[in-house]
């Protein structure tokens, strides 16, 4: 037994010894031979800044400062950039092919993408069609890649386009290098609003000639994502979906959520839902809206456009078609009106060209909208002004008494054309109308401020005389000739300015006196 044991011994010494010594000298080998795998995967030319293999008790091999240039370009930052990494592998695994590593553990890499994509002359041929083609058998595997931390930049052709880039925590691939592709399980850091976009998904084969058309396919979850970090905005954003496609050109379709989505400037939290279906270029983030359906409240909401990377600033700028078609105006007032109860109800209809330019301002004075509106059956909220209303409507049509005006609910209908800039609302086309009077209308409201400036006429079916008794008829029929109006009836010239808490009505003496 002793001569067992030594002999054993002996023979575990030897092997131990013979495959350190082994090592040592395979060492340059296995290095130039997973440097060439690198190579000719990637067309690159491979850096590194050391290299320590062992074989004991597994082979195991350990480096750091590794640079992988693409066809050997210094012109621009290398295509990746590693600072630490370590692999482990079966020994028959590192000398069969392809070679075959079992985990790969990597620290803090980058992986940039020079304008233009990886070929100098791709903006020549940005317009040309990209056909996809098939990808030779990847000369290296990697049973699993873990990374707790990662980067990617891709840098715009144009120079006035900040780099798109992504930040990723905690990514884990299995199978890299397969012909199916790899598996893999990841958080995406989203910048506005922050949080963890954890996916998973398929992604590869790599295409060495074109990464655009690397395939990618997935799903992604988006939870309690504050936007408040916005100016202007508020609420808390989840979403969930699937995407499928090749970097440049990914569909994504999905849901969001903000349950108490509101704006800085009245306060008020309503909540927001939203279905979408989008075309992501994942190489610069650019993102066309197919089809956005949402529901503020009880309102839907149905919008197309475009979110582009800006130039020189960060940032999107969005550009949307939006329509509603029934929506409550009292939903959409509770985001702009701090008061608890919505000063106006009824259904509106509503279509504009939305503009939502990048930057750091606040989302009230960056929006811009030019559109069309109209407002049926609408009624005042407040039972004194819709007195007035009322009490405008039986003048108008030559009632002078006021009997029955409490039972009278009388509705009125809004219509016109706006524009909002500055946060500043522009009203052109304006009319306002009731039975019996009819309110046109131009001029504009400041969102902040509160502050109104309007001009116009009304409109009534009634004369002066029809609206007023006794000794006021008399005067009305002898100041007649200066409001009337074609057709018969009466045309006043009015002002209204002021704040809407207080407001101020009045006759233009100015436009009077001008027309007699």
């Amino acid at each position: 037994m002793r001569r067992i044991l030594l002999i054993t011994c002996a023979v575990v010494v030897l092997a131990i010894g013979g495959l350190t010594v082994w090592a040592m000298r395979a060492a340059p080998q296995l290095r130039n031979r997973v440097v060439d795998a690198l190579n000719d995967r990637f067309e690159s030319q491979v850096g590194l800044g050391s290299l320590d293999i062992s074989v004991f008790p597994r082979p195991r091999a350990a480096g750091a400062q590794f640079t992988l240039r693409h066809e050997g370009r210094t012109d621009v930052p290398p295509l990746i950039s590693i600072d630490t990494f370590s692999a482990t592998a079966a020994t028959l695994d590192l000398v069969r092919t392809p070679v075959r590593l079992g985990t790969v553990a990597i620290d803090g890499m980058t992986v940039r993408i020079p304008p233009g994509g990886l070929h100098p002359n791709a903006a020549e041929q940005e317009h040309t069609p990209h056909q996809p083609h098939a990808e030779r058998p990847s000369p290296i595997l990697i049973d699993r890649i873990e990374s707790r931390s990662a980067r990617v930049e891709i840098h715009s052709r144009r120079p006035d386009r900040l780099p798109r880039i992504w930040d990723i925590q905690n990514l884990v691939m299995r199978d890299f290098g397969a012909a199916a592709g790899s598996r893999f399980d990841a958080g995406l850091i989203n910048p506005v609003p922050r949080g963890v976009i954890d996916t998973s998904g398929t992604f590869g084969p790599w295409h060495a000639d074109e990464p655009g058309l690397t395939p990618v396919n997935g799903n992604y979850i988006f939870q309690n994502a504050d936007m408040n970090v916005i100016n202007g905005l508020g609420g808390t954003l989840s979403s969930a979906g699937k995407y499928l496609g090749v970097l440049e050109r990914i569909v994504v379709e999905g849901t969001t959520e903000i349950p108490d989505f509101s704006l800085d400037l009245a306060g008020q939290k309503v909540p927001l839902t939203t279905r979408f279906k989008a075309i992501v270029d994942g190489t610069n983030g650019d993102t066309i809206l197919e089809r956005v359906d949402a529901r503020l409240n009880e309102s839907p909401i149905m919008a197309t456009g475009s979110i582009i990377r800006a130039q020189e600033v960060k940032g999107r700028h969005i550009e949307l078609d939006v329509r509603l078609e029934g929506a409550r105006l009292e939903d959409l007032m509770r985001l702009a009106v701090k008061a608890a109860q919505p000063p106006l109800v009824g259904r509106v209809d509503l279509a504009t060209r939305m503009v939502l330019p990048a930057g750091t301002g606040d989302v009230v004075d960056r929006l811009q909208l030019d559109g069309t509106f109209q407002l049926a059956q609408a009624r005042f909220s407040n039972l004194n002004v819709q007195r007035r209303i009322t009490t405008l409507s039986r003048r108008g049509r030559g009632e002078e008494s006021d009997e029955g005006a409490e039972r009278e609910r009388v509705v009125s209908n809004l219509r016109g054309k706006f524009k909002l800039a500055d946060g500043a609302l522009t009203f052109s086309e304006l009319t306002f109308a009731v039975p019996g009077s009819t309110v046109r209308l131009h001029g504009s409201y400041n969102l902040r401020s509160q502050e109104m400036n309007f001009e116009g006429d009304l409109l009534t079916d009634a004369t002066l005389a029809d609206m007023t008794s006794g000794f006021k008829s008399l005067l009305a029929r002898l100041a007649q000739p200066f409001f009337r109006r074609e057709g018969g009836g009466t045309r006043l010239p009015i002002r209204i300015s002021g704040t809407r808490g207080k407001p101020a009505f009045g006759l233009d003496l100015g436009r009077v006196l001008g027309r007699g």
